[in-house]
């Protein structure tokens, strides 16, 4: 009898150990799927606003000799661009097209004894059509670009001698080239902020005049050429199309 009650306490330990060992094991669960990388690719478009300024240097014969000089146009730069990526693993490549105004002028003048000459140049309307490439860490994107940028410009000089003063001038819409780059975070899977820098450079226009007689004072022939140059600082902000996001599980 005593050893039939001392194998029932036993039983009856071991049965409650086994209970309270199972109520105290850690209970394990499968780690929640991480969240989808951010992809760059699909359609975009948006606004930017920044800062323009240019740096043209000057190159006279006429009046004063030979002689040159810088105008440096500065005003505030404003748009829009559209544009397409496709991402391959860390890798994004683009093509982006943009149109801004700005209204940037400025004016140097040069003296002599019995004369000066003032040259004037404003930077209007500026456009370009850029390959992108970047590298992206999930929705933060580092790029550089490229490509072909169009402007309008306005150039003039006045030369004054001996009270008499003649102007030339012209407004042209020159071709050239731009290079730069930005950086762009995405908050969220349609919108994006960016800062981006480019520099512009137009090449040369060249005005000239005949020599003349005006007002009984007689200007020799003269000659001046810009070369005109920019850079621009802006802020972007985009907005991605969902067009082409089936299948990527982004809402």
């Amino acid at each position: 009898m005593k050893n039939l009650l001392v194998g029932c306490a036993i039983a009856t330990v071991a049965l409650s150990t086994s209970a309270f060992a199972a109520d105290i094991a850690p209970v394990f669960k499968a780690a929640p799927p991480p969240s989808p990388a951010f992809d760059w690719s699909g359609f975009y478009a948006g606004l930017n606003g920044g800062s323009s300024w240019g740096s043209s240097s000057t190159r006279y014969n006429g009046v004063l000799g030979a002689t040159g000089g810088t105008v440096s146009p500065e005003s505030f730069i404003g748009g829009g661009q559209i544009g397409y990526n496709i991402q391959r693993g860390a890798l994004v490549l683009g093509l982006e097209g943009d149109m801004a105004w700005r209204n940037g002028s400025a004016a140097n003048t040069v003296l002599a004894p019995g004369g000066s000459a003032t040259f004037a140049d404003e930077h209007k309307w500026v456009a370009t059509i850029r390959p992108r490439v970047g590298i992206a860490n999930n929705n933060l994107l580092l790029y550089g670009t490229g490509g072909v940028a169009i402007g309008s410009f306005e150039h003039s000089y006045t030369e004054s001698l001996g009270g008499a003063a003649r102007v030339l001038s012209d407004t042209s819409t020159r071709a050239g080239w731009t290079a730069g780059g930005g950086v762009q975070y995405a908050p969220s899977n349609r919108w994006s902020l960016g800062l981006e820098y480019l520099y512009q450079d137009f090449g040369k226009t060249s005005l000239s005049a005949p020599a003349q007689t005006i007002g009984g004072t007689a200007f020799p022939a003269s000659t001046t050429s810009f070369n005109d140059r920019a850079h621009v600082v802006r802020g972007r902000v985009d907005f991605k199309f969902g067009w082409d996001d089936a299948g990527r599980g982004h809402n």
